[in-house]
């Protein structure tokens, strides 16, 4: 048994490298863009090797869309966990939105213009709406049916709050 220690612990330290990397990569992104940066600049500034990078992902391109999904993914976590922890659905629909003002103040405009120019992290942006508008709706179910919202569609009005 003592001989898997030493090989769990590696791979522990690799998780724990990966996470870190993927972590200063998202934030990296999220002030300056992607468009502009190349591979070498980014092992340069996250201070990794090359290697490091690739074993998150095989090309920038890859790189890209795995932190801003990593973002993305955290917003969505982060709303659901606040919903969880507020009573009422008036305030639930404030907090699930606050989750996302609060994370929104984090990207830079040249993160959002490459986000708008590039394809894939474009679908992803959307996708990432379409799953926080999904999210949204069980909290205004919940407010129709104690009667605290209006009789509406929540499609339609988690759709407008996130159109908006």
């Amino acid at each position: 048994m003592s001989t898997t220690q030493p090989h769990k612990a590696h791979s522990a330290s690799i998780n724990k490298r990966s996470a870190e990397t993927l972590e200063a990569l998202e934030a990296l992104i999220l002030a300056e863009g992607f468009s502009r940066l190349n591979v070498s600049e980014i092992v340069a500034r996250l201070r990794c090797s090359k290697r490091t990078l690739y074993e998150l992902a095989p090309s920038k391109k890859m790189l890209v869309l795995k932190a801003l999904d990593n973002f993305f993914r955290r917003i969505r976590q982060k709303a659901d966990h606040a919903i969880d922890n507020t009573l009422g659905p008036e305030r639930q629909v404030y907090e699930y939105l606050q989750v996302g003002v609060r994370a929104a103040e984090q990207l830079s405009q040249a993160v959002v213009a490459d986000i708008d120019e590039w394809e894939p992290a474009r679908t992803l942006w959307q996708e990432h709406i379409k799953l926080r508008v999904d999210g949204m709706c069980p909290i205004i179910e919940n407010g129709v049916k104690a009667g605290v919202f209006r009789k509406v569609p929540p499609a339609f009005v988690a759709e407008i709050v996130f159109a908006s």
